[in-house]
């Protein structure tokens, strides 16, 4: 799954985009007890957690918990795109084909 995070926190420095990682999304796996595949649905406050933990790995000063920092910036936007590749592999050619 690679989703590209559109976060502006409306503190004068503009919108910006972050791409999740392998890294962030196994950490929002063990910060929230979640599974990428349990078919909850991704909602506002898994996003919150990623770009938490994307704006920490860029050198961003955060809090220590996504949702102290969002408490600091409660009028941010916040939208995802996902970008992941539906075919990431590439076909090779069977016997058949």
């Amino acid at each position: 799954m690679k989703l590209v995070l559109k976060l502006d926190l409306k503190d004068g420095r503009g919108e910006r985009s972050m791409t999740t990682n392998m890294f962030a999304i196994t950490q929002w796996e063990q910060i929230e007890n979640r599974k990428v595949t349990d078919g909850k649905g991704i909602g506002f406050s898994d996003m919150c957690c990623w770009a938490h933990i994307l704006a920490q790995l860029s050198g961003d000063s955060v809090p220590a918990t996504w949702r102290e920092w969002v408490k600091q910036h409660p009028d941010m936007d916040l939208s995802a795109e996902d970008v992941t590749d539906p075919n990431p592999t590439v076909a090779a050619p069977s016997d058949d084909n």
